[in-house]
């Protein structure tokens, strides 16, 4: 398995980035993926300009956001590269902001939206109630793998 980290800020995950390659192995073993398996993954830390521009560009809403995941398999020719997960955007800034307004460390938030990106890389979605549920209850299995105190984030 590659997991590959970029940065296009400031921001360098440093020893964090064994909790994010720990957090996308316990992800594809939750969906009974081997780990051994060629599989491929980029995370990608941006500024709160880039993931506007990208948020704008792909999913048309002129806003920053937290995380945008782009799945491969939902591509076209997706069926010649199987292994291949996709790319998981993450705002630092964004992080920063979000670990005070859910009352996690910055560690936890950060992780946490790897493990939220890789899940949609896997399939999960969050826009109907019965997908966000499952989503919810992956997100917080996972989380407690990692972070034992974890409880949560406290939204639905």
């Amino acid at each position: 398995m590659k997991i590959a980290f970029f940065s296009e800020c400031e921001y360098a995950p440093g020893e964090l980035k064994a909790a994010m390659r720990k957090a996308i192995r316990l992800a594809l073993n939750y969906k009974n993926l081997k780990t051994t398996d060629p599989y491929e993954v980029s995370v990608i830390f941006v500024d709160e300009a880039r993931i506007r521009e990208i948020n704008n560009d792909f999913r048309h809403m002129d806003k920053t956001t937290d995380v945008i995941s782009f799945a491969f398999a939902e591509g076209e020719g997706s069926e010649f590269a199987p292994y291949l997960l996709g790319d998981i955007f993450i705002c630092t800034d964004v992080v920063a902001s979000h670990a005070a307004k859910y009352r996690t460390t910055f560690d936890e938030e950060m992780t946490f939206m790897v493990v939220h990106g890789i899940l949609h890389l896997l399939g999960f979605d969050h826009h109907k109630k019965k997908e966000r549920e499952e989503m919810r209850i992956a997100e917080n299995v996972l989380m407690k793998q990692l972070f034992p105190q974890w409880k949560g984030r406290g939204e639905e």
